[in-house]
């Protein structure tokens, strides 16, 4: 099975990863469709299902497999306006400013960069006219000294998880 997981990882020596090539079989395919039953597993690496339920409970304890979730094809659902923000911050109102653009809903990531910038904000707006809502508004308190706002116009190798 191809696996973006193992491919990513194949050129680190196997001893250094905290998992056996087992375990990143699960991996695969969990990631692959996370309702695959441990019985399907079991029986495509030739191990038994309890091997594959014990080894999923141990990457879960191992802060490895965080959780399982459901990709949404979201243009299926909204024609989103993806854009990407740089924001310039007072060094003491780092935090502040991010807790503020955190707490809109439209903002779907959220990063402390090095560089020019101070943050980075990833949001999907349902218009334009909210991506300038959000400019006017939540980019004009205090704090932020500049911004930048980038709108992606194609994607040529998106995130999957986003469902873009």
């Amino acid at each position: 099975m191809k696996c973006d997981l193992a491919e990513r990882w194949s050129h680190i020596n196997p001893a250094l990863l905290p998992l056996d090539e087992i375990d990143l079989a699960i991996l695969c395919y969990l990631r692959n469709d996370s309702r695959t039953p441990n019985i399907e597993i079991a029986k495509a690496l030739n191990i038994s299902e309890a091997t594959v339920r014990r080894r999923i409970k141990e990457l879960q304890e191992r802060k490895i497999i965080l959780g399982f979730s459901v990709l949404v094809n979201i243009p299926a659902v909204e024609n989103s306006i993806k854009a990407y923000t740089y924001i310039k911050v007072d060094p003491d109102k780092i935090e502040s400013v991010a807790e503020s653009i955190a707490k809109n809903s439209r903002i779907i990531s959220l990063y402390r960069v090095v560089g020019e910038y101070d943050l980075l904000a990833e949001g999907l707006f349902l218009s334009m006219k909210e991506l300038q809502e959000f400019i006017d508004t939540d980019l004009k308190r205090e704090g932020i000294r500049q911004q930048v706002t980038h709108v992606v116009a194609k994607g040529y190798k998106s995130n999957p998880w986003l469902g873009l």
